[in-house]
């Protein structure tokens, strides 16, 4: 499903590191938007180049380039999509982009609101980062509320993520576990390399604990950290770049708070995700 949206203008200088890449690429960089998305505005122009029109997406961009996006109201974006609704819980696939919920200053979208403009009455029980896209569940009552946090505290819910990190990963089975550096708790995170990438590897994640920012953390405390992740991974030291953090909750597995029954919930991967690992394989 998608809905339009407002975008505003916006300008920007291309950086080094982006010198030869397509502009619908160069766009998706520095915006939200996606790849396709990108293309759209390009075709029907609305983006200059050094103060000229370009209506090809596929013009190489060199460092120092000024690029303009205009004004427009028309652009599609996509929308959640409701996974799974009962009278206990919500299951939806978070697209990249949105906040699970506002707290304190935090600006943007957040699912919450998006949920409750949809007259639904939803309470969060955990959160997934702006940037990362996947399924998220929902309570729609206080005791359903009190019952996942609650399995969550101890450790009954169980979430596999997808994820591509920089460099590659050796072993290919392992668990990362230990102290993060930058809260000094602890975390734990069973890992299972799905394939091996051109300097980079595709992971699949499964959280034994819940830190905030966990496993961003420990991937990037021992060298690798996921790509596109823009508060951990350095895009000055590498030529693998993506728009946002190559994350992707992918599956979520917890016993149903009315039937007491185990289910599981997934979401897949996204259009985004799925180009960067074409890209990437040998």
């Amino acid at each position: 499903m998608y809905k339009k949206i407002h975008i505003p203008k916006r300008t920007f200088t291309v950086i080094e590191e982006l010198a030869e890449r397509r502009l619908d690429y160069v766009l998706s960089f520095f915006t939200d938007l996606s790849r396709k998305e990108a293309k759209k505005i390009v075709e029907k122009g609305l983006v200059l180049v050094n103060n000229k029109l370009i209506t090809f997406p596929s013009k190489k961009i060199k460092k120092g380039d000024k690029i303009i996006i205009l004004e427009a109201e028309d652009v599609s974006v996509p929308e959640p999509e409701i996974i799974y609704e009962d009278e206990h819980i919500v299951v939806v696939n978070k697209p990249s982009g949105l906040l699970t919920e506002k707290i304190g200053s935090e600006k943007g979208t957040a699912l919450s609101e998006i949920l409750k403009k949809r007259e639904k009455i939803v309470y969060p029980v955990h959160r997934l980062d702006c940037e990362t896209s996947g399924v998220i569940i929902f309570a729609k009552t206080d005791s359903t509320k009190e019952f996942l946090i609650e399995e969550f505290k101890n450790r009954r819910v169980n979430k596999t993520y997808i994820g591509v990190v920089e460099g590659i990963m050796h072993p290919k089975k392992g668990v990362l576990k230990g102290e993060l550096r930058k809260t000094k708790e602890y975390a734990e995170t069973n890992y299972e390399v799905m394939q091996i990438l051109k300097s980079a590897t595709l992971l699949k994640l499964m959280p034994r604990t819940g830190r905030t920012h966990q496993l961003r953390l420990q991937l990037a405390q021992i060298g690798h950290p996921i790509i596109g992740d823009k508060k951990y991974y350095n895009i000055k030291r590498t030529k693998i770049f993506f728009k946002r953090q190559a994350l992707h909750a992918y599956k979520i597995n917890f016993i149903h708070p009315e039937t007491k029954r185990w289910v599981t919930f997934s979401a897949p991967i996204p259009d985004d995700l799925k180009r960067l690992i074409e890209d990437l394989r040998p």
